[in-house]
């Protein structure tokens, strides 16, 4: 077990190396509160006009610092919610997300969690957190996170369904909403 306090002491070094640190003991730096708090995508099959099969619900918690206890990186993060709302077999693998600013600056692939792929039987939910870490030696204010597109692939029967959704950011005062210093 020696080696876990290297681990630990290289992994800190790293995220300090790369420009990521923590504010004490806030998760979530100020500043950075997206809308809508939740997005609604309402999921269809493709060229279908019955009614949706799966509602996606999603919330951009905010930029996070790093936490190298729970392998968190310096990230955008986002929380996913997956109701299977019809009579159809739903899968979503988070390998499929993607994180771009609205000048197309892409994010490196999140860290997942759960990192593994589910399946949503009718009337199933799920949730998922996703990590998108920034650069290697970039700042949240060097990325002109004014607006975020996150675009993934749902599967309903086996079939794929890309879907996205936008943010913009509200800069000032937040109005009220949940605090994405709290897990829900």
């Amino acid at each position: 077990m020696a080696w876990r306090p290297l681990v630990v002491t290289l992994w800190a070094g790293l995220l300090l190396a790369c420009g990521c640190s923590s504010s004490g003991s806030e998760p979530y730096e100020s500043g950075y509160t997206f809308y809508p708090q939740p997005a609604t995508i309402n999921v269809r099959r493709v060229g279908s006009n019955q009614p949706p099969q799966v509602t996606v619900l999603v919330t951009v918690l905010g930029v996070r610092n790093a936490d190298p206890k729970a392998y968190v990186p310096y990230s955008v993060a986002l929380r996913m919610r997956f109701d299977n709302v019809g009579q159809s077999r739903i899968s979503f693998a988070p390998s499929s997300l993607e994180l771009v600013t609205g000048t197309l600056i892409p994010f490196p692939p999140p860290v997942a969690e759960p990192p593994q792929p589910f399946e949503l039987a009718p009337g199933e939910r799920r949730e998922l957190t996703a990590y998108f870490p920034f650069p290697p030696n970039t700042q949240a204010s060097q990325m002109g996170l004014q607006n975020l597109r996150l675009r993934w692939d749902t599967k309903i029967d086996g079939v794929s369904v890309p879907q996205s959704a936008v943010f913009n950011r509200i800069e000032g005062p937040a109005p009220p909403g949940p605090d994405p210093n709290v897990a829900y």
